[in-house]
């Protein structure tokens, strides 16, 4: 039955077996189809033993050209002389489904049998049904083929446009083409500069070695396919002896199929353009290496090639992305119909320029601290307890007013003590001196001074009790209203205070700028709590180098120009002195060429 058939070449050979059936005196016939380029080439032949089918090409192809019926008689040849031909002609009739010629159906027969074969023939139009049933079978399964590369390479291009890394993108496409195609291993290989490749993806692997025999080999089949810009695959599919693959041969012994079945290598050139991007090596069994398929990995490196290409050049900034973008931006400039490319370029041009070679102030930064001309430094007169600390930080003061009491009832009881004991001197002495004892007088009138001096002593200990300003000023440093009842060791820090009259700047210099700084250079400082106001200065003099935050930077001061109200010791900001005159470009590279000199100074023998 035609619904039986397996293929379209049994489905053929039966209808026309069944067309020879319903024809009279057949001595031969022959079908011919429609391929997908959409010419008529033989479908089937009756019977199967025909090896020659020239004696019904006129009669096929005047029957194509007329679309209708064609007679013809049989053509003398060596095997058949005129004599044996004279009863026989040659039948070809079309076949239609819709107006559209679909096959030609060419018979032998006998010239008595000619009309009835006609007749035949025409009925025979109701089962070209049969053979338009297959033409679009057969379109549909083209239909679908198309489809599913369609559908494949939208994956593979959504797929690859997830990732930025041209490596990445090819480790994620060699895992989803051995998943999708089947095959038992897929690499993916990239052309180096120079030519050389390099494996960069191998599928069921998280990591291999680039270095291991098989990774060579692997490089070498994909280096053999790119240079011949052609497909190879072993076993070879087409047979071409001009196509040199000894290194498909090694890969394909190198890795046997599963249950040690032959395994099959090909290897597809990924070539946009004139351009080599790389190579796809498939590993599957010698079974699968088919036409075919061949033609399905061809469609799939076509896909990969422009998306591959443009991650590579993304990837190469010396090589890639640089040269194109200089390539794009020097077309866009020669581009009649761009003016405004021309115009940005001028333009472009002229600042570089003015950056090169107008000179500019040149002013380094640094960071300041706002001191006091003057600072005076309040220590603690003896050990004791802090009672009282009416005075803190930040507060102006003026000259004797108290900004802490310490603790003077251990010296008032001590004073009162030097007192007691002064009198019993004092009366001791007198006795002494009434008796006229000499020796006993003057030993008391030692000790009555001795007394004395610690009398008065514990007299300026109790007066510097009360730690008073010196001076009207502010308090930079100093906060004990929190410490009433600690005790405090003789000669400890309790308070800074800084006069009024006179401030100076302390700029952080770091010591790659130091060198452009001389005493007498004028500057401008702005404060943190001030940043709309600008207070000039004056450079007095470089001090030493300290570490700050892991750069050396060098302490310079500079005296303010007056002396504003609104400024305190302690304030922040950011000072720039006068250095002179350069170019922008010098300003922008002197610490990278400074850097450079450096690091050659270092390194070079």
């Amino acid at each position: 039955m035609l619904g039986d058939a397996p293929d379209a070449h049994s489905f053929l050979r039966q209808w026309l077996a069944v067309a020879v059936a319903r024809l009279p005196q057949v001595d031969g016939a022959l079908l011919l189809v429609e391929d997908e380029a959409g010419l008529l080439v033989p479908g089937a032949k009756w019977p199967e033993q025909i090896t020659d089918v020239s004696t019904y090409a006129q009669a096929a192809q005047a029957c194509a050209d007329s679309r209708r019926d064609v007679v013809l008689p049989l053509p003398a040849s060596p095997d058949r002389p005129q004599t044996s031909t004279e009863h026989q002609v040659v039948v070809a009739s079309p076949l239609f489904s819709a107006q559209r010629l679909i096959g030609v159906i060419v018979f032998m027969t006998s010239r008595g049998g000619e009309a009835d074969a006609t007749r035949t023939v025409t009925d025979l139009q109701w089962g070209a049904g049969w053979l338009d049933a297959l033409a679009r079978s057969r379109g549909r399964e083209a239909e679908q083929a198309a489809l599913q590369r369609a559908r494949s390479g939208l994956d593979l291009v959504a797929l690859i446009a997830q990732y930025d890394k041209v490596d990445d993108a090819c480790l994620a496409v060699a895992a989803e083409l051995a998943r999708a195609v089947g095959g038992l291993r897929v690499a993916i290989g990239l052309a180096a500069p120079g030519g050389r490749m390099r494996l960069v993806a191998l599928s069921h692997a998280a990591w291999f070695d680039r270095k291991s025999q098989q990774a060579a080999a692997i490089e070498r089949a994909m280096a053999e396919a790119v240079e011949q810009r052609c497909s190879l695959s072993w076993p070879p599919v087409y047979g071409d002896s001009q196509r040199v693959d000894l290194a498909q041969h090694d890969v394909a012994g190198s890795m046997p199929g599963p249950d040690d079945t032959p395994g099959g290598v090909l290897t597809v050139p990924i070539v946009a353009g004139a351009r080599a991007v790389g190579a796809v090596l498939w590993h599957l069994p010698a079974t699968q290496v088919t036409p075919a398929f061949m033609s399905q990995v061809e469609g799939i490196a076509v896909v990969l090639a422009p998306l591959l290409a443009r991650l590579q050049d993304a990837s190469r900034w010396f090589s890639g992305a640089v040269p194109a973008r200089l390539r794009r931006g020097w077309a866009a400039l020669r581009d009649p119909r761009r003016p405004a490319f021309v115009v940005g370029g001028s333009l472009l041009l002229l600042v570089l320029g003015m950056v090169a070679l107008v000179p500019t102030a040149y002013r380094v930064p640094a960071r300041a601290v706002l001191e006091g001309q003057v600072q005076r430094v309040i220590a603690a007169p003896f050990e004791g307890f802090v009672v009282e600390a009416p005075a803190r930080a930040g507060q102006r003061v003026a000259r004797g007013e108290l900004l802490a009491r310490l603790d003077d009832r251990d010296l008032s009881i001590e004073q009162a003590r030097l007192r007691a004991e002064l009198a019993q001197q004092e009366q001791k002495l007198s006795e002494a001196m009434a008796a006229h004892n000499r020796a006993e007088a003057a030993l008391t009138s030692a000790q009555v001074g001795e007394s004395l001096a610690k009398l008065e002593q514990i007299t300026q200990r109790l007066q510097r009790t009360r730690v008073e300003a010196p001076f009207d000023g502010v308090l930079v440093a100093g906060d004990w209203s929190q410490a009433i009842g600690s005790p405090i060791e003789q000669g400890k820090m309790l308070f800074t205070l800084a006069p009024l009259t006179g401030y100076r700047v302390v700029l952080k210099v770091d010591e790659r700028d130091v060198r452009d700084i001389v005493p007498g250079q004028t500057g401008m400082l702005v404060l943190s709590g001030m940043a709309a106001d600008r207070f000039p200065f004056v450079v007095r003099q470089i001090s030493v180098a300290n570490a700050e935050d892991g750069a050396n930077v060098f302490r310079v001061e500079a005296d303010l120009v007056g002396t504003p109200e609104r400024l305190r010791p302690g304030m922040e900001g950011v000072g720039k002195i006068d250095a002179g005159e350069r170019t922008l470009l010098w300003i922008a590279t002197r610490r990278l060429v400074g850097w450079v000199r450096v690091m050659l100074w270092r390194y070079l023998p």
